[in-house]
């Protein structure tokens, strides 16, 4: 298991980073790079040195880490059978769980756009949850989609949720309620 890192300009391997379980997905900011990795949790890696990568920290969550989005200095975190997680991840060496929400099915994917998170939920839909108090987020609506979701883009006032067989619902989500 691990994250390969790619020269663009020569389109060749510079290193792989090896990581203690699956990659599922990853979000780079600056020179971090956060990696959820299935049963093991959030790891954060610096790759300030491309060719040297270093692990600075990571958080054990208490499920599956299927996609991480991060929107310093927080971390949203679809744990699978858990839900949403918001971590603090001012110190990277260190992160600190702020928030869940736990969604019903199985979260499998995350974004964020000003205070709210959008979840693919594989059982529940398109959930949409109001994290203006990280503490205590709140969902404000959602969408049962008819067959699994689990992928999830949001772009103005449409969230575009993958499923497994029904290819891509496009849901109007001006009126989040």
């Amino acid at each position: 298991a691990g994250v390969r890192v790619i020269n663009l300009a020569t389109l060749s391997e510079v290193r792989t980073v090896a990581t203690p379980d699956q990659v599922y997905g990853e979000d780079l900011v600056d020179t971090l790079l956060y990696v959820a990795a299935w049963g093991q949790g959030i790891r954060i890696y610096s790759i300030a040195e491309p060719d040297n990568p270093v692990e600075v920290g990571f958080f054990d969550t208490p499920d599956y880490a299927l996609h991480v989005r991060v929107i310093p200095p927080y971390a949203y975190v679809a744990e699978r059978g858990s839900g949403l997680l918001i971590l603090d991840v001012s110190n990277p060496a260190a992160p600190v769980e702020v928030g869940h929400y736990d969604t019903p099915g199985l979260a499998c994917e995350v974004r964020v756009v000003g205070d709210y998170a959008y979840v693919a939920d594989r059982e529940g839909g398109l959930r949409i949850i109001d994290e203006t108090d990280r503490a205590s987020p709140t969902e404000v609506g959602s969408y049962p989609t008819q067959d699994y979701a689990l992928g999830l883009d949001v772009a103005g006032d449409y969230a575009y949720v993958g499923s497994r067989t029904s290819g891509v619902r496009i849901i109007n989500v001006a009126d989040r309620a």
